[in-house]
């Protein structure tokens, strides 16, 4: 080193650097304790994702089997008018043809009925897995810093100054 740094700082000490380095090291370890953390914390969350979306799923496929039945008797209702319609307008036709009076009480206007009680769906409850929801939570207190990857004995270090 130069003699203005030496002068300064004191000469060749490697305190600072070894202690830089072993903060590094244990951010290192902690990184890889959160890593895992959230890995686990995915993998836990997996069956409850999974299962709001099947079910979020099947809702959807219950409501379109539920309209199937409704649009199936609309369209069938609307082609037996069209039928009668046609059926009722051929005396009409022979009237017409004849030279006679044309009766239009043949003609009768349809109105379909349907059931839109299919409309009426209640969502499903939110799916969870009770295996995950013990591991983090804010109301346990043994877990309330779960969610940063620490637990009561990494805290207790820190406040200690065992831990950067």
């Amino acid at each position: 080193m130069s003699k203005l740094v030496t002068a300064l700082f004191g000469g060749e000490s490697t305190v600072g650097i070894e202690a830089q380095e072993d903060a590094n090291a244990l951010l290192k370890q902690f990184m890889e304790r959160q890593q895992a953390t959230a890995r686990t914390d995915i993998r836990n969350a997996m069956p409850s994702q999974f299962a709001a979306l099947t079910a979020g799923q099947q809702a959807g496929l219950d409501v379109y089997g539920q309209t199937m039945p409704q649009q199936a008797n609309a369209f069938v209702g609307g082609n037996v008018a069209a039928q009668n319609s046609l059926l009722s307008g051929m005396p009409m036709y022979e009237q017409a043809i004849r030279g006679t009076g044309v009766n239009y009480g043949g003609l009768q206007p349809y109105e379909g009925s349907y059931d839109m009680s299919f409309a009426q769906q209640q969502l499903p409850d939110a799916v969870a897995n009770p295996a995950y929801l013990g591991q983090v939570s804010a109301n346990n207190p043994a877990n309330a810093l779960a969610g940063m990857g620490l637990d009561e004995a990494i805290l207790a270090e820190i406040m200690d100054g065992r831990r950067p």
